[in-house]
């Protein structure tokens, strides 16, 4: 937990400036890789809330989001810093006006992502990282980043789309899990070149689970359905249904893992 000072311009919001700042100081002190650091670094045409160089001569921009955006202007920005040769890191703040429901770093069941998360988690595969701070007296504290991975919820009514008359979202199960440091990677996904932490991606840690779990079931000589049962059994609670079946089925299709027809179709049903 850090706490930070802030002052605020009209243009900029308290949360906004805090995050900035937290991000700007902490990431420096805590990875060796980085060279350089700026505050309001104009890259091309855009305003990088910060930027890092590393001593490989990566660049890298951070957007700290906390008001509402589009998807549109999300991907404007990627092209536009991309052209650049430039990473692009967004942080979302948990409780800001970007978010359609507030985000902790918890597992929940049913919650509401915007259209901008839904983007992020896309390009970010399988990710979207935020930040949460506490703000009394003109004085900021902040936690750790943290990252929530989503998934559709396994009923399909509402697996869909929904709007109102101010808003737009989705529901989905978020699986929270933590960042192992503070080192920022730059690589590319998507057809992006992102910036991101070293958190390992959910589906990966989820497949490596369940090929543990399905030979030791079937050294047991349990049969297929109740091998099912035993993964769901042992991964619903963390990484909800609609994840396990999918995993399931790319098990398969990559040959890691086999499954009678009978029962493949039965979880292609649940998913599709």
């Amino acid at each position: 937990m850090k706490e930070i000072s802030l002052i605020s311009t009209p243009a900029e919001s308290y949360s906004h400036r805090a995050i900035k700042l937290f991000l700007y100081k902490y990431i420096y002190e805590n990875d060796r890789n980085i060279e350089k650091r700026s505050l309001e670094k104009f890259l091309g045409n855009r305003f990088a809330d910060v930027y890092f160089k590393l001593k490989t001569g990566q660049e890298i921009a951070i957007e700290v989001q906390n008001s509402k955006i589009s998807p549109k202007e999300i991907i404007n920005r990627f092209n536009d810093y991309n052209r650049q040769g430039v990473y692009v890191l967004w942080i979302l703040y948990g409780e800001g006006k970007c978010v359609a429901s507030p985000k902790f770093p918890i597992d929940a069941k049913r919650v509401k992502i915007s259209l901008a998360e839904n983007t992020l988690h896309r390009i970010y595969g399988g990710r979207v990282y935020y930040v949460n701070l506490n703000i009394r007296n003109n004085k900021a504290s902040l936690q750790t980043p943290f990252t929530l991975h989503f998934s559709k919820p396994i009923k399909k009514k509402l697996r869909g789309f929904f709007k109102t008359r101010y808003d737009s979202y989705f529901f989905r199960d978020s699986i929270f899990t933590q960042i192992p440091n503070w080192n920022i990677l730059c690589t590319e996904f998507s057809g992006y070149k992102i910036a991101r932490f070293y958190d390992k991606n959910l589906k990966t840690i989820l497949k490596e689970k369940i090929i543990d779990i399905y030979y030791k079931e079937k050294k047991a000589k349990n049969k297929e359905k109740g091998i099912i049962k035993v993964m769901l059994k042992t991964f619903e609670k963390k990484y909800g249904q609609y994840m396990i079946y999918c995993v399931v089925i790319e098990l398969v299709n990559e040959q890691k893992i086999e499954f009678c027809r009978k029962i493949i179709k039965k979880i292609q049903k649940r998913i599709l």
